[in-house]
């Protein structure tokens, strides 16, 4: 049998290239000062605020941030998750809007924060009037002191979520804007963070909080919990931390 020594090539520069855009991405999501960052994170959940946590499809908060936002709420911060969309575009399941809206509220609850749910468009969230109204109507409700918000750049260079994008983007103009009140602003899902939460003594309560969010999930339990664990890994390399969360804090 005549043997195609040349059908290998293509599997190992596609292979390759695969592991060299995985040493980037990660290069990419570790902060340029470790041992800062981690002291950044420490002082970031230590101290009491007003917080608004900003997500603009239901579950997003608990993935990226929910951690974090257990930990403010354990030491003493008034902890709001506002969900801008109900994500109804998720799927094509009867009622998947209502369905996602309740799950958001079971998470909220197991990371001890109040829930505000609105009703923009899943996937049509675009930087304009609607948006900028929602966030005048949190900011008079919240009155927020720390708020966390989608990095406007988004955690990779291509395939972003626009819906993501578009929060980033409007939190980063107000902050810019004449209208702040000095809060303090962190993006998750940032690149080259300068800020990391060590969110080891709460992992257990943020997967709680992502499976709560059981339409959306695939796979069993257990592969859940380990994708997840292995992305608050990421950060940690050089740091005494076994989890955490990585944020860019812009002011």
């Amino acid at each position: 049998m005549e043997r195609r020594s040349g059908s290998t090539l293509p599997w190992l520069v596609a292979g390759g290239a695969v592991a060299a855009a995985w040493l980037v991405w990660r290069r990419m999501q570790q902060p340029y000062y470790p041992g800062v960052a981690l002291q950044a994170g420490l002082e970031m959940v230590s101290r009491r605020y007003r917080v608004l946590a900003i997500g603009p499809h239901p579950g997003d908060l608990e993935l990226f941030a929910g951690g974090t936002l257990r930990l403010l709420s354990q030491n003493g911060s008034a902890v709001t998750m506002a969900v801008l969309s109900r994500g109804e575009r998720a799927t094509n399941r009867a009622n998947i809007g209502e369905i996602r809206a309740r799950e958001a509220e079971q998470a909220a609850a197991i990371l001890r924060a109040e829930l505000i749910q609105l009703d923009l468009p899943d996937g049509r969230i675009r930087p304009g009037p609607d948006l900028e109204r929602a966030l005048d109507d949190l900011w008079i409700r919240t009155r927020p002191e720390l708020v966390l918000a989608f990095d406007p750049k988004g955690p990779v260079p291509l395939g972003q979520n626009p819906d993501h994008l578009a929060l980033g983007a409007a939190v980063l103009a107000r902050a810019r804007s004449s209208i702040s009140r000095g809060e303090r602003i962190y993006f998750y899902a940032a690149r080259h963070p300068n800020v990391l939460v060590d969110i080891t003594e709460v992992m257990q309560e943020k997967l709680n909080a992502v499976k709560a969010h059981r339409s959306q999930l695939r796979g069993p339990d257990w592969a859940v919990s380990l994708f997840n664990r292995y992305v608050c890994r990421l950060h940690t390399g050089r740091v005494p931390a076994m989890y955490a969360e990585p944020f860019y804090r812009l002011v």
